[in-house]
């Protein structure tokens, strides 16, 4: 038996048409995961500086990222490589550094985490005769609207060779002083 020309491109359609049967009836599809990371993501920044102000309009802090990312379903910003200087107009300055940083919407407090380094400088110290304190931890909360930096976390400090280790810490940046909580312990050389 022998099929004619129109028999096969009659089979070819009912072969195309039932395919696409097939394929409207099978359960719902979902989008490659990626697409759905961007569909949530609202903008997607490289190189970025954010700057806060405070209630005087004068520039409190600033912040660079190697790249900023928001999540439109919290408002989150999460951040990468994040650099903080913190200049009150009456205070000490102070520069802060980690590999992660995040800020929310509903707060405007900035969270640091990853190989935090928080360094104050020598000529801006109260006395100008000390050597910068560097500050190391894992987590660090700063709150730009009351000059207070926190952490429950494990922390170092570093005064030339002096050494001072601790668990818990608050940091009050206007007044260049530190409150460690627990688990201190040092070394002091001469």
């Amino acid at each position: 038996m022998r099929i004619g020309r129109g028999s096969w491109l009659i089979a070819l359609a009912l072969a195309a048409v039932g395919s696409s049967v097939v394929f409207m009836l099978t359960p719902d599809r979902q989008p490659p995961q990626d697409n759905k990371i961007r569909a949530e993501q609202g903008y997607y920044v490289k190189e970025g500086r954010l700057t806060g102000t405070g209630a005087d309009g004068r520039i409190l802090y600033s912040i660079t990222t190697r790249v900023a990312r928001q999540n439109l379903a919290d408002g989150t910003v999460a951040m990468q490589d994040v650099a903080v200087n913190y200049m009150p107009a009456a205070g000490i300055p102070w520069d802060m550094r980690a590999t992660r940083g995040q800020t929310t919407q509903d707060s405007n407090i900035i969270r640091l985490s990853g190989d935090v380094l928080v360094t104050s400088t020598a000529a801006t110290a109260a006395n100008h005769r000390q050597a910068p304190l560097t500050i190391r931890t894992d987590y660090l909360e700063l709150d730009p609207d009351t000059y207070i930096a926190t952490t429950d976390r494990h922390v170092v400090m570093q005064r030339s060779r002096d050494m001072l280790y601790g668990r818990g810490m608050r940091v009050y940046l206007k007044q260049d002083r530190l409150q460690l909580e627990s688990e201190v312990r040092g070394t002091f050389l001469p």
